[in-house]
């Protein structure tokens, strides 16, 4: 089987597509494994080999950034602010004196770390940054209608940071560090190609570095030896590179930042680790002279001289994570806290404005109560005090989902934006998707399980993560209408909902007090609750479908014997079977009846090699199993739903880059009929 990952702003949801994955769908035959074992009873078999691919996009993904370089943040004529950042994207923003603008540069994925940010003659942005996909060296210019990238170095792994700078003809030159033969390079555009060099080739040397342009357009880096642990410094005189050590006092150089003054001279602002210190020194034009501007202080340090060429350092402080700044008088260091709160100061970039004030991004860490919930890219100026906002922040957003098809076959998914603690309900419409918040009070959404009416309008069961109850909203047409079902005890983890003929709610859930697997129903006028399977820990992730009597099948997770089951009511009493005990299988499952009424199964595999997204059915006779996605940690919060003609489209967690994620099985035939860009793997 293929798994196929299609980027979704090139093509998924266009009308091409849509027609494209229509006709496949309509015209198609589906292709039926022979059944693996022999009919009789309802047994686990071995796995039926399927072949088929899966398109799968992000529905709504947040941006996502960390670790930009202290060369992020450049001013303009204005003094606005420009800033580039990213790792799912490389994104950049500026100020155009009145807001923030925000766009996404380079769309491809895992770009945008180690970023370095400067400012051309016109005002127009040059960003050098990683590609952490394919660990290559990556440039991006605007030229002030559009943005062009290229492809800087790929031999080899680029690595940790980048650093840019313009000469006078605006050409880029850019320092990075070679992880594959752990070397510092460079490279510098001369108007028609890239010319690369190593600069340092003697051990592992570079992965931190900093570069600088003289008067005559030669470069200066200084940089990290890891090897010896020493703070180095190289330049170009226009025919050799010349390399010395500048500090070698203890574990330093890490966290390094350069400046040159007007004569050309070398200014170094950088973290000596082993006396947790931070640091500066500069070249007087025969010896350098080294000091302590800071204790416990110094990492991710950003330099820059003002008009004086007096220096100027942001930086972390450690002990307090706050973000400092300092700067010397021409007598004396001062320093001050520019940005505090829970964590921040991470990853600054400092720039000074026409008036040699400072201004300074950094990346701060969220934390609410112990607890992790995204960044935040942060900007702080100084006008006589300090100013301070959040420019962006991360989300994290698409677990606990459930999916829907409505009548048009169009998506429904409710889920949660963890970020904020909210339920969340995305719907496509045929051309776009559109979100809206169902329910924001309190710690709210989890283990949500959706189903359409015959109106086609959403009902999604929940849990109340605040108050430990088992809730349920449904749209009237004109607003959400929100209900307790049960709370006797914590209850309501791993809802499931589907609706009856007379489109009365269904909900299995677990008991979390009582470790049992329970199912509620509503009459059309009273809820009615039931015990179903109490043998053991049982009832997590329950997934719940109505067959053509109304009759109730569940599938859940035994969390005893760590095994798939599924449980169904044939009129009389209730019926439990294990469907996959292969290992630690079943989490995160979600059930679909097709139209034989006969149960298919989405579901999280993960054990110490794998976490994949799994898929079993019933064939009448014997259970199938197969894999359908294993890139990364994929397949978590699953949901399921059948389309007219049986076909499986599942929605779910992608916890390797936060997303929410949907896939659409089509048979493996349909391959020859794709454009040869949507079949590379």
């Amino acid at each position: 089987m293929n798994t196929q990952t299609i980027d979704k702003r090139r093509w998924a949801g266009s009308p091409l597509s849509l027609a494209l994955v229509a006709l496949l769908l309509l015209a198609l035959p589906i292709v039926e494994p022979a059944p693996v074992t022999s009919a009789g009873a309802r047994a686990l078999n071995a796995p039926a080999i399927v072949a088929s691919f899966w398109h799968t996009e992000a529905v709504d993904a947040p941006r996502d950034f960390r670790s930009p370089g202290n060369r992020s943040l450049a001013l303009d004529s204005s003094d606005h602010p420009h800033i580039a950042y990213g790792e799912d994207h490389l994104y950049y923003a500026w100020h155009n004196g009145s807001t923030w603008l925000i766009e996404t540069v380079d769309s491809s994925t895992y770009v945008g770390e180690a970023t370095s940010l400067a400012l051309d003659a016109n005002g127009f942005p040059h960003i050098s940054y990683l590609d952490r996909l394919n660990n290559d060296l990556k440039y991006a210019y605007y030229d002030g209608s559009t943005w062009h990238i290229q492809t800087v170095d790929s031999a080899g792994e680029a690595f940790w940071t980048t650093s840019l700078a313009l000469d006078g003809s605006d050409n880029p030159h850019i320092s990075y560090y070679d992880a594959t033969d752990d070397d510092l390079k460079y490279a510098r555009w001369t108007g028609s190609q890239w010319v690369i060099q190593t600069v340092d080739g003697n051990g592992n040397v570079g992965s931190q570095n900093s570069l600088a342009l003289d008067a005559s357009s030669q470069p200066h880096i200084s940089y990290s030896d890891d090897t010896n642990e020493d703070l180095k410094y190289a330049y170009y005189d226009g025919a050799a590179w010349h390399i010395e050590t500048v500090d070698s006092a203890g574990d330093v150089g890490s966290g390094n930042s350069l400046a040159l003054d007007a004569s050309g001279r070398p200014h170094i602002s950088y973290r000596d680790v082993s006396h947790e210190n931070l640091k500066y020194a500069r070249f007087d034009g025969s010896s350098w002279h080294l000091e302590t501007v800071d204790t416990d202080a110094g990492q991710r340090t950003s330099l820059v001289l003002d008009s004086n060429n007096r220096p100027h350092i942001s930086y972390f402080d450690w002990d307090n994570g706050d973000l400092k700044y300092a700067y010397y008088d021409g007598l004396a260091w001062h320093k001050e806290t520019a940005d505090s709160g829970d964590d921040v100061g991470h990853y600054s970039s400092l720039a000074l404005d026409s008036n040699g004030r400072p201004h300074i991004t950094h990346i701060e860490d969220y934390v609410v109560n112990y607890e992790y919930i995204g960044r935040g890219l942060r900007y702080a100026y100084f006008d006589g005090t300090w100013h301070t906002e959040t420019v962006d922040r991360t989300g994290e957003v698409g677990q606990y989902t459930s999916l829907a098809l409505d009548g048009g076959g169009y998506p429904h998914i409710s889920y949660t934006d963890w970020t904020n603690k909210d339920l969340k309900y995305a719907f496509f419409d045929g051309s776009s998707w559109h979100i809206e918040t169902v329910d924001s009070a309190g710690k709210i959404g989890m283990y949500t399980s959706l189903a359409l009416d015959s109106n086609g309008r959403p009902h999604i069961s929940y849990f109340d993560n605040t108050n430990g109850d088992l809730k349920y909203a449904r749209w009237t047409g004109s607003q959400w209408n929100i209900q307790s079902v049960d709370s006797a005890g914590w209850v309501g983890v791993y809802t499931s909902l589907a609706l009856d003929a007379s489109d009365h709610p269904h909900i299995s859930y677990h008991d979390s007090t009582n470790y049992d697997l329970k199912y509620a129903w509503y009459d059309g006028s009273a809820w009615h609750l039931e015990t179903v399977d109490s043998a053991g820990n049982v009832g997590a992730y329950t997934s719940l479908a109505l067959d053509a009597s109304s009759r109730p099948h569940i599938s859940y997770y035994d969390l005893t014997n760590y095994d798939l089951k599924y449980a169904w009511y044939d009129g009389s009493a209730w019926r439990v079977e294990t469907v996959d005990s292969a290992g630690n299988v079943g989490a995160y499952t979600s059930l679909a009846l097709d139209a034989s009424s006969r149960p298919h199964i989405s579901y999280y595999y993960d054990d110490a090699t794998n976490a994949d997204l799994k898929y079993a059915w019933y064939d009448g006779s014997a259970w199938h199993l197969e894999t359908a996605d294993s890139a990364g940690n994929v397949g978590a919060d699953t949901s399921l739903a059948l389309d007219a003609s049986d076909r499986p489209h599942i929605s779910y967690y992608d916890a390797t880059n936060a997303d929410l994620k949907y896939a659409l099985q089509l048979p493996y035939t349909a391959m020859i009929y794709l454009p040869l860009a949507l079949r590379q793997p």
